[in-house]
């Protein structure tokens, strides 16, 4: 990596005044490690292989596709042949991870890319393999069961693993999540819906495992925040029971300021219009939805001025644009997290050849800015993610609060 800037920010602590230095890896890609004060650029560089992080010297043949040449090794299990969209996501994670590679760290570490199925016991094969082969890091896999069976062989072995389940409950001493949890977008959204006056809401929620979540969110944020939540109404995902629920609350609608939608889809556009036709005066709410508004059409009248959170698309564009112009095809967000994954690890390497993924290092409290905004890990393997609020007009999102370029020690979300 290049230092192509130096923005220090001192941080007071009780005796110890921490410069942060803003690193970034090459011109042409985006990922910033903003922590500088546990080891320095370029410490340790001369320890051999066989010493980093307490690991066995490394094997000659290696099961999955190498790339790279350094003496760290790593392993990367994704579901590269797994059918459907799944197996999609697994071959873009594996060419951003390549691409990362090339950027960052062809000559400081090995990849290599491991093929779970999308299986639990393939993932827990190529978790062995990767011990026994001398990775020193495991990045993967994608499912939230595939994490669950890899973390069976790596927290034995002690080997941190770095998976990409948004399924929080797979988070643990160890096992860090580097993925988009749906609990961040939606505490962002609401937080910043309550401080554009968005206090008394009415949330419309799906009868799926989402929709506790979301509730849950709802009222933790709002108790936080002294807000109130005027009624709750669940639906099922088909167009008459999106209907009927969204005109149930015509009544109580007049005690609201705000209708809580986190649902994607078209769940949004059902509802509100479904509102609308019924003659339900929408002027003066503020719609509330969250990061599975990705999907939704945001063309739709009914949807202006609303506001959901998600990541920041600054970075990812230029990421996408680097894949696009090697892979020839656009890539989806979640190859972004195959792109920090290597990346992060790259620069970690970078700054400790003896010990570069201990607990402190890959828990570094100012956090890293990749493809996909700033993060940082919690000690109990979650992430907190920096995000964007999105509100819409004229059809398309534009940015309403934007992602912030650093972590307070408080901050959460």
């Amino acid at each position: 990596m290049t230092l192509l800037s130096t923005a220090f920010t001192s941080i007071k602590k009780p005796g110890l005044l921490l410069s942060l230095g803003l690193f970034s890896a090459c011109q042409q890609g985006p990922l910033t490690l903003l922590d500088a004060t546990n080891s320095q650029p370029g410490q340790n560089l001369n320890t051999p292989a066989s010493n980093i992080a307490g690991r066995s010297a490394l094997t000659t043949n290696v099961k999955g596709e190498k790339v790279g040449n350094g003496p760290v090794r790593i392993s990367m299990l994704l579901p590269l042949s797994a059918s459907g969209g799944g197996g999609q996501v697994g071959r873009q994670m594996a060419n951003a991870a390549k691409l990362a590679v090339r950027d960052f760290g062809a000559g400081k570490l090995q990849l290599v890319i491991k093929d779970t199925r999308g299986q639990a016991s393939a993932a827990s094969l190529a978790a062995t393999q990767a011990n026994t082969e001398g990775s020193s890091l495991v990045l993967g896999p994608l499912f939230s069961a595939n994490v669950s069976a890899a973390s069976g062989v790596t927290q034995p072995a002690k080997i941190p693993m770095i998976g990409f389940s948004s399924d929080v409950a797979r988070a643990s001493k160890n096992v860090y999540l580097l993925s988009f949890a749906p609990d961040a977008d939606i505490r962002r959204t609401l937080t910043y819906g309550l401080s554009v006056g968005a206090d008394r809401v009415i949330a419309l929620l799906p009868n799926t495992a989402y929709g506790p979540l979301a509730e849950m969110e709802l009222r933790r944020t709002f108790d936080r925040g002294s807000g109130q939540v005027v009624s709750v109404v669940r639906y099922a995902r088909d167009t008459n029971s999106m209907i009927t629920a969204s005109r149930s609350i015509a009544l109580s609608l007049p005690n609201a300021n705000a209708i809580y939608i986190p649902d994607g889809g078209e769940a949004p556009t059902i509802m509100l219009n479904g509102l609308s036709k019924a003659g339900v005066d929408l002027r003066g709410k503020i719609i509330l939805g969250s990061g599975q508004w990705e999907s939704v059409n945001k063309g739709d009248p009914v949807l202006e001025g609303a506001i959901y959170a998600g990541p920041d698309k600054q970075s990812f564009e230029r990421f996408a644009a680097r894949y696009q112009a090697s892979y020839g095809s656009r890539p989806s967000t979640t190859a972004g997290l195959g792109y920090d994954a290597v990346s992060m690890a790259a620069e970690l390497i970078k700054r400790d050849r003896v010990n570069p993924f201990s607990a402190e290092a890959i828990q570094t409290r100012a956090g890293f800015i990749g493809a996909t905004g700033i993060f940082r890990f919690e000690p109990s393997g979650r992430l907190q993610r920096g995000l964007v609020v999105n509100r819409i007009r004229g059809g398309k999102p534009t940015i309403d609060s934007p992602s912030p370029t650093n972590f307070s020690r408080n901050r959460r979300s």
